[in-house]
């Protein structure tokens, strides 16, 4: 059953979809909004490198090369992050996840639920045509695990709007803390108000760390028509994490490893900006010298 019509949930995708649909075009440059915001006189950003699967540990801020708008930057700093973690899982529950494909899901986020440290903190929000808040935030774990193992597939899949709510439903004070929201779906949307480029847009703005984990369709093989979401892809991007696509159900216990290991290995890099203008949209871009790995950051910020 859907959200009631005064409900918190409906109220604030009703509330939030006015406020995004006043802000349209999306697609125009010059009317971008922010990725984050930032002061001019130092930019943080938060940045991924992996080897593999391996997180890679133990770089120097010569190692970094961080350009903005085009212009290269001297880094102030780079701190290998060990903060706590805002977890929240957003879990598709839709009618393609029957069988096996819900029983896997359950065990591969209660395993990472157990593998959280005690000062982290996690959520649950279910969705499949109703997004449903099941668990706020919380470092209570048999709460989390109770919650998980209660989800049943049913109906269509509105991917889009339990994003966007998950990017709204952010505590407003995590401290240290690094929050981060955690999709995973198995399907293209069919039930949302919100469309691809409006959510792609409220993702660049938000702060949120966002990674994605797919599951491909039944029998799939790769070479064939089956190809992994260009969404889901395009909004890890937006939100600076990773997307990982699993060919079948048996392999989520692993991805939602391999996901926590990103999360534990992350770098703050900081810097002044030199040479670029004080405000307005800034495209950055983060590479490595004289080391190897895969570099993920957010693509930008916004100044003013």
């Amino acid at each position: 059953m859907a959200p009631s019509a005064g409900s918190p949930v409906k109220q604030v995708i009703v509330t939030a979809l006015v406020m995004i649909a006043a802000a349209q075009p999306f697609d125009s440059a010059q009317d971008r909004q922010p990725v984050f915001r930032s002061t001019i006189d130092v930019v943080r950003l938060d940045v991924s490198v992996m080897n593999g699967l391996a997180p890679v540990t133990g770089l120097t801020r010569d190692q970094f090369v961080v350009v903005d708008n085009g212009v290269p930057q001297t880094i102030d700093s780079v701190l290998l992050e060990n903060v706590p973690l805002s977890l929240t899982l957003l879990l598709d529950t839709s009618e393609s996840m029957r069988g096996d494909r819900i029983n896997h899901l359950i065990e591969a986020a209660r395993a990472l639920i157990k593998a959280l440290h005690p000062q982290d903190e996690a959520a649950l929000l279910t969705f499949s045509e109703p997004v449903k808040l099941a668990v706020p935030m919380t470092r209570n774990r048999n709460v989390m695990l109770d919650a998980l193992g209660t989800l049943t597939p049913n109906g269509a899949t509105s991917l889009n709007d339990a994003v966007f709510l998950g990017l709204q439903l952010r505590p407003e004070s995590v401290g240290d803390a690094t929050s981060v929201l955690l999709v995973f779906s198995d399907g293209h949307d069919t039930a949302s108000w919100l469309r691809n480029g409006q959510l792609l847009e409220a993702t660049r703005r938000s702060s949120l760390l966002l990674h994605v984990i797919e599951l491909m369709p039944p029998n799939y093989a790769p070479n064939t028509t089956a190809q992994p979401s260009e969404l889901l892809s395009a909004l890890a991007k937006a939100g600076g994490g990773r997307h990982w696509a699993a060919q079948k159900a048996s392999d989520l216990n692993d991805f939602f490893g391999k996901a926590l290991n990103e999360l534990r290995a992350r770098y703050l890099l900081t810097y002044s900006p030199t040479g670029v203008s004080r405000e307005g949209w800034h495209d950055v871009k983060v590479t490595l010298k004289n080391a190897r790995g895969d570099v993920t950051s957010r693509p930008g910020y916004f100044a003013q």
